[in-house]
Order: structure tokens, then sequence, then C-alpha cells
């Protein structure tokens, strides 16, 4: 059976019931939330992200235009199919006039399945594509502020932020960075983590059995805890996890150019989860850019130490090369007293 969490805008208790009978029949299990209200279906729009939504054209006090309004109004890409009874070419034509993908008569529920799948597909394709399309644009963004010398943290901050932006069903991304010892996590960047949370774990103890980055630092290799109440892996770390409503996390090392772990990305869920191809692919490459800023950020602060040490050197030495010609002036002055002649040129 393939997961399909759907929203039904459908008041008819019997309608609903058959609708599922043959979305069941047609290999689905149903994850439901049927609405009857344009307000229900407002708070079922905030609440989840749905992978399709089925709505009746006419129901009382409300009807499926008011719903695709609603819908456009707040930015949902999920797929709408109508499924009504209602007869007529123009009723067709409105609805699809007004953003919905399909029009399906109650009497002919065996296009329904095909036509879940013909959205389902045309959906995931067009959310692919945008996704490379925002992901590009925000590697050109990150790399335009490493090349121009901005600070870590905003870099971090940026990236997290876009990660959490492009991820789906409320990503919480945090970023980790290795100490000077190698062997602890310290904070990066959590945008939305609660602060208490990341105070609580941190320094992080790099181990295969601490948690997901700990454990991704100390194997170098991506982890996935699709649920954090159960793998023994988070049991050091699970209670400050649970306590905070954290759910799921997947955990990627961060490499510098010589392949040494100088950093972890995270991606947390409130509900357990496991991660796509496509979504582990993006983190992974976003990984790379932590790792460009981190070696950046930190070769800057190597040259500036460098440079700050220089230029002590240079003032230790112009401040020793003023007392020698001071002593030699004192000399002089000595000499002149006694009446001798001055041992030292002036330097004048």
């Amino acid at each position: 059976m393939k997961p399909l969490r759907l929203l039904l805008i459908e008041d008819s208790e019997d309608d609903a019931l058959l609708i599922l009978k043959y979305l069941e029949r047609h290999g689905y299990e149903c994850m439901t939330r049927q609405v009857m209200t344009a307000r229900d279906l407002q708070v079922a729009l905030q609440a989840e992200r749905w992978d399709i939504i089925l709505c009746d054209y006419v129901m009382p006090g409300f009807d499926a235009l008011a719903a695709l309004e609603i819908v456009r109004q707040q930015q949902v890409d999920t797929p709408v199919i109508i499924v009504s009874g209602t007869v007529g070419e123009d009723v067709a034509v409105a609805s699809l006039k007004h953003g919905a993908h399909d029009y399906i008569l109650k009497q002919n529920l065996t296009r329904l399945g095909p036509a879940v799948d013909s959205e389902l597909g045309a959906a995931s394709a067009g959310r692919y594509s945008r996704l490379l399309e925002a992901i590009t644009v925000s590697h050109s963004e990150v790399l335009e502020m490493i090349l121009s010398g901005s600070a870590l943290t905003p870099i971090l901050d940026h990236i997290a932020l876009r990660i959490e932006k492009l991820s789906q069903g409320g990503a919480l991304c945090s970023i980790l960075l290795m100490d000077a010892h190698g062997t602890h996590l310290l904070p990066g960047s959590a945008p939305h983590l609660p602060p208490a949370y990341t105070a609580a774990i941190t320094p992080l103890a790099i181990g295969a059995n601490v948690g997901s980055c700990g454990r991704a630092a100390a194997l170098k290799e991506t982890v996935v805890i699709e649920d954090i109440t159960t793998h023994p892996h988070w049991a050091s770390v699970r209670a400050v996890a649970m306590e905070h409503g954290l759910r799921a996390c997947w955990s990627v090392p961060v490499f510098s150019s010589g392949r040494e772990v100088v950093g972890t990305m995270a991606i947390y869920y409130r509900t357990r989860r496991a991660p796509t191809v496509d979504e582990l692919r993006w983190v992974e490459s976003a990984a790379k850019l932590v790792g460009v800023a981190i070696e950046r950020c930190r070769s800057e602060v190597r040259l500036r130490e460098h440079l700050d040490e220089l230029l002590r050197w240079q003032n230790a030495m112009l401040n020793r090369e003023d007392r020698v010609q001071q002593l030699k002036a004192e000399v002089n002055e000595l000499l002149l007293r006694l009446g001798e002649p001055v041992r030292y040129a002036s330097q004048a």
C-alpha cells in the first residue's frame, strides 16, 4: 500500500467513505483529514503538508471555487482534484480556471485512482524542478557571501534558513562546529531549534553512540535516525530531545578540502520521518558549502593571527630600536659634559 496524506473537503460521510474505498482499491493507504468549512480548510493547510486535496464542488455555505481561492492565497502547491456529483461542462471549466488540476464525477470514481497517480507524479516533478532552481540560487548566494568575506555566523545562518525553507514538513536545521581538539561539537547555527535544547546538548561529545551528529562526526558518514524515541544511539541525549518535541534527526558530516571533519549539519523533525534519496542528496550538497565556508573563514582567522603576530614583533623591534637610539643620545650627552668627543654619530 502506498501512503497518501489526503485532505478531503466533503460534507457527505457516505461520499467520503466511497472515495476512500476507491483509493484503497487502487493501492493507497490514506491518512485523511476531512473538512467542511473555509476555516477548517485554512487550519488544515497551515497545520500539515498534504499530498493531494479532493474537493466536492458544492457544500452548505462553501464550494470548490472558494476552496481553490484559499489554497491559492496560502501558496500551497498541493494538487487539487474536484470530485463532484455536479454535471456540466461549465462547472468543470470554472474549476480548472480557478486552479483545479482535474475534475471527476462521483458517478465515475474508477478514474479517481489513475487521476491521483497522474497529479502526484506531475506535482513531484514540478517540486523537484523548483527545488533544483532554489538550490542553485542558494548556492550562488552563499558563494557570494564567502567570496565577499562575510563572517562565518551569518553564512551558516543563511544556509540553515535556506535548508528549512526548502525542506518539507517543518524541518529544523542545526549546524555544529568541531572544536579545536577534535573531540566535541560546538554550536554554529540553529535558527529555529529551541535555544535550551542546543545549550543542553553542547559541547556534544563525538562518538558512535552519541545521537545523530556525534555518530556522523565519528564515522564520517551520513546518519539517519527516523525515530529518536526508540533508537539506541540517542540513549544519552534522548530525554532532552523528547523534552523539546524532537522526533527524527538526520545528520551529515561536514568536511574540509582535506577530508577532515569540521562539523555536522543536522535536519530535525517533530514527527517520525525518513528522508528521500533526493532530500539527502541536496542536504549533502549544502553540507559541502558549509565546509567551504568554515575552511575559508578559519583560513582568514589564521592569516589575521599571523599578521597580528608579525605586527607585534615589528612593534617590539621598533620599540627596541627607539630605546637603543635613546641610550646612544644619553651616552653622547654624558661624554660632552665630561669634555670628551661624542662616540655615536647623529641619526637625524
